[in-house]
């Protein structure tokens, strides 16, 4: 934080910086996820490149045709990934002895009650050829919460700022500046639960947020 010398106090004149305290706050406020971001693909292994793109373009298809016919929006989904990697031979005789190739794709299902039958079908649909990278439950508009994070984030740094005073033997005055802090880790579920019927369950995420202030010390 930069103190501003020449800032304007409460009687007009220029305001030291031995006469401010610069503080950070930090606030939380709870949000209930209500979207699945699932990345989602294929995996297969031929003896030559074109039969691997050939059976992983099928399966990868299947799983598209699933997923839309569960609910999910076509502009919900995203290729992510696309690989082709030789498989090599051991012992006596190395060599290449197939190829490899993997799609993967993100899909935002934004009705999570329908979530578990997205990734049922998607399973079904992909059989042995499909992997799962990853699922991740979010909060589509972040708006509300951040807001209320925010109002904490201030509140707390006024409380911090008005401590500092009294020990100083000082009043607190007003804002000089307010500048958005680094907040912490971004949101992440705190409970999502995949078993083999593949429940969802949404819990809970904190959404942090941080402020820097410097009040004046009157």
């Amino acid at each position: 934080m930069v103190h501003r010398p020449d800032r304007q106090g409460c009687g007009g004149e220029p305001v030291s910086p031995d006469r401010t305290v610069a503080v950070t706050g930090s606030g939380q406020a709870s949000a209930v996820p209500d979207v699945m971001r699932l990345q989602i693909g294929v995996a297969v292994v031929e003896p030559n490149v074109s039969t691997a793109m050939e059976r992983a373009g099928a399966s990868m298809r299947a799983v598209i045709d699933a997923l839309l016919a569960a609910g999910v929006s076509r502009p919900d989904l995203a290729t992510a990934q696309l690989a082709v990697h030789p498989q090599y031979r051991t012992g006596d005789d190395p060599g290449i002895s197939g190829y490899e190739v993997s799609n993967m794709l993100t899909a935002i299902v934004r009705d999570l009650d329908s979530a578990g039958d997205a990734l049922a079908a998607a399973a079904q649909a992909g059989g042995d050829d499909l992997r799962v990278h990853g699922v991740s439950l979010t909060v589509d508009d972040p708006t509300a919460p951040l807001a209320a994070a925010r109002d904490a984030a201030f509140a707390d740094a006024r409380r911090r700022a008005e401590q500092f005073a009294g020990l100083a033997g000082v009043r607190l005055g007003p804002v000089l500046s307010i500048r958005e802090g680094a907040a912490g880790p971004g949101p992440a579920p705190r409970m999502a639960a995949f078993a083999a019927s593949m429940p969802v369950e949404a819990g809970e995420q904190q959404v942090s947020a941080a402020v820097d202030v410097v009040f004046e010390l009157i």
